[in-house]
């Protein structure tokens, strides 16, 4: 649980920071991210990988049947998909990419903080069904993910606000963290 409070911890309390301290830069990045090509094919990349990896150890028969007809052939395909992806749906890549992930990852933190007999995984456990939601909206609507990302930082205060509650969610993550 502490490594999980950790990762997760971290890279908001940095992007936080970021979002406090120079809000006008932070502003000019969430506006180019949805069409940052190199994030897109990053971020895809890290999404197709990781569904590779959850077929490969969820052991359902069917999939299994299906994925698992010669050896590597779901990373194969991971392969495969990430450029097929990328160059058919360049549209938003970043934004879809960056959801994926968001419906990733919490399939390894929920065993891991499961075992926990603390009161303190809840936090990560809301955050995560928090991410997976969010992922699942995005993939399918990208285009309101931008929207709300210009919206955001249209006003220097509304970038300011959405920084200082990731800061605070981050710390809270670190302090947890180093609590538990």
């Amino acid at each position: 649980m502490t490594t999980w409070s950790f990762i997760l911890g971290l890279p908001l309390v940095a992007l936080g920071l970021v979002a406090v301290l120079a809000t006008e830069r932070a502003a000019k990045a969430m506006v180019a991210f949805p069409r940052c090509e190199s994030a897109g094919w990053l971020l895809c990349a890290i999404g197709w990988l990781g569904t590779a990896y959850e077929c490969d150890k969820i052991g359902i028969d069917i999939f299994d049947k299906i994925l698992k007809a010669f050896p590597g052939e779901v990373w194969i395909l991971a392969a495969v998909l990430t450029v097929l992806t990328c160059m058919w749906m360049a549209n938003l890549l970043p934004i879809r990419g960056l959801c994926a992930v968001l419906m990733l990852f919490p399939a390894e933190l929920f065993p891991a903080v499961r075992l926990c007999d603390t009161g303190w995984r809840i936090p990560l456990v809301v955050f995560a069904y928090v991410c997976a939601i969010t992922g699942m909206f995005g993939m399918f609507y990208p285009w309101r993910i931008r929207q709300a990302l210009a919206w955001c930082a249209s006003s220097g205060a509304r970038v300011k606000v959405f920084g200082g509650i990731l800061l605070a969610i981050g710390a809270l993550f670190c302090a947890i963290g180093l609590i538990v």
